[in-house]
């Protein structure tokens, strides 16, 4: 089995169409349809199941996923571990919470490009679950969730400390006027909106109706105008273009602090591009533990 030919395997498995596949690996489709057909072939196995609708795992391609995926991912590694040799070159893959991008990241991204100028940083947005999900598939490097995360083949460590707010139009003046309003958030995942949702139960405040949005700017556009109410560090709060229209509320007890935590695969913390990025991380921004 080709590295190549894997690749092109995990790539239909993750979009569900040839199609989409070819766009992505920057080929044509036949190219695509080949290699699968091929590795089907050296396999003796069907991988897929072809529909109208596009392709989707059968069994043995399900088995054979999580093995792609290992392959693949360790032969980044093996680059990885050279380009850290070089000190030059080389791309880390970061996964992040939106609101940590807006705030935390820009001065640490400056810092490690100071240690590393010829390195490149690739830059997504997710939930806390959803950047979990990425980083065991091995399609980013390293992650900044909220909270930390469990796992034998993952290292977790704190890098940030985020103090959660309550944050409402600036007409609401005491928690008990914000007893009616919705609850604006992301996307069940991340880990602000499951700590919003069990803040206002716990309280007496939970919202008659929750409303979801795509993007940060979005939440604080609609707490700005009055439309619901949301829970935020207070980092964004702070920093945010809609400020001037928005009243933030101080919360009470230690659960409103919340880690942000670096994760990574085993052994990648020390040495290499992963290093450098963990150090200008942990070296822009000490972790300052309330006290």
């Amino acid at each position: 089995m080709e590295l190549r030919t894997l690749r092109t395997f995990l790539m239909v498995a993750d979009v569900g169409t040839v199609v989409e596949a070819a766009q992505r690996l920057h080929c044509v489709q036949s190219n695509v349809t080949t290699r699968i057909k091929s590795l089907e072939d050296e396999l003796g196995v069907s991988l897929f199941l072809r529909s109208r609708n596009g392709m989707t795992l059968t069994a043995a391609g399900q088995v054979l996923l999580a093995h792609a995926r290992n392959v693949v991912r360790a032969e980044r590694d093996a680059k990885m571990a050279m380009t850290g040799l070089s000190r030059t070159g080389g791309l880390v893959r970061v996964g992040s919470m939106e609101s940590t991008i807006a705030t935390r990241l820009p001065p640490c991204i400056a810092a490690f490009q100071a240690i590393r100028p010829d390195a490149e940083i690739e830059l997504t947005a997710a939930p806390t679950e959803d950047l979990i999900a990425l980083l065991i598939s091995g399609r980013v490097d390293v992650a900044l969730i909220g909270g930390d995360f469990a796992h034998p083949d993952l290292v977790s460590e704190p890098v940030f400390q985020e103090e959660m707010v309550l944050l409402t139009h600036r007409s609401v003046r005491t928690e008990a006027q914000a007893r009616e309003k919705r609850l604006i958030v992301f996307r069940s995942g991340c880990s602000y909106r499951a700590f919003s949702e069990s803040w206002l139960k716990a309280n007496g405040l939970a919202p008659n109706a929750v409303m979801e949005m795509g993007t940060l700017d979005g939440i604080l556009g609609c707490v700005a105008t009055g439309v619901g109410v949301t829970l935020l560090p207070r980092s964004v709060a702070e920093t945010s273009l809609h400020r001037a229209n928005v009243t933030i509320h101080d919360l009470m007890g230690p659960e409103r602090f919340i880690d942000t935590c670096l994760i990574h695969r085993t052994g990648l913390e020390q040495d290499g591009i992963i290093g450098d990025f963990r150090a200008a991380l942990k070296n822009v921004a000490p972790l300052q533990r309330a006290g």
